[in-house]
């Protein structure tokens, strides 16, 4: 209908990816430190944090978990469902992961299961003092009747939390990259993280941590300079 394609005239503006926020690993360990200081009233969501640090697993990931998914003989923690919200669908609703990748399996510390075994005490506790009321549902993170926990409720609890101990607060999706941050400064290859984040291609790992890798990189050149020295 026209001549001329006026699209040929628009100059596409440069995507700038912000920086990822996150904690260091000295704000990662005073809110450890800080949380073993939490009343037992709150001991579901500081199992929900620090599984968070070590797993880097995504909100949904985290809320879809179930007993069943713990290997107690190896310490291995399986994604399996992801848990997700949508009006539409009338709430909560769980589904397979987002991709292939996305269903993996990652070893934890021995510090990390003690405490996910201690909350399952606690729930035990809370299944007998509600009875006939409690829903059996095998979700880990659950409210008082045993239905999967709302996924708004880790970040009310963390706000509160932050405020109440001056902590700097970031999101349940900084923790992820928290993790992300340890594994590639502590060495790991791209490939490997890909996998422990259940990222679909090694390239998407490049792009959202590009940052980090180049710093993990600039620092094993200086290895290379202190081992080397020239005189």
């Amino acid at each position: 209908m026209i001549s001329v394609n006026p699209c040929r005239n628009v100059t596409i503006p440069k995507v700038i990816t912000p920086e990822k926020e996150f904690y260091s690993i000295e704000e990662a360990q005073q809110m450890l430190d800080l949380f073993q200081k939490e009343d037992s009233s709150n001991f579901k969501y500081v199992c929900f944090y620090t599984l968070a640090v070590y797993t880097g697993f995504r909100l949904g990931e985290l809320m879809g978990l179930e007993w069943k998914d713990i290997d107690l003989n190896t310490n291995v923690i399986s994604v399996n469902r992801t848990c997700l919200y949508s009006k539409a669908k009338g709430g909560l609703y769980t589904e397979t992961p987002k991709t292939a990748q996305s269903i993996r399996c990652l070893k934890v510390p021995q510090g990390v299961i003690d405490m996910l075994l201690k909350w399952k005490e606690l729930q035990n506790i809370q299944r007998q003092k509600v009875g006939s009321k409690w829903i059996e549902t095998d979700r880990i993170f659950t409210k008082w009747n045993g239905l999967t926990l709302d996924r708004s409720a880790p970040g009310y609890f963390y706000k509160k939390f932050c405020k109440r101990t001056g902590m700097r607060y970031v999101t349940n999706h900084s923790m992820r990259h928290l993790n992300a941050s340890l594994l590639i400064n502590a060495g790991v290859d791209v490939k490997t993280v890909q996998s422990c984040l259940g990222h679909s291609t090694a390239i998407t790992t490049l792009q959202i941590y590009a940052h980090t890798f180049q710093s993990a990189q600039a620092a094993a050149m200086e290895a290379v300079a202190e081992a080397l020295p020239l005189k």
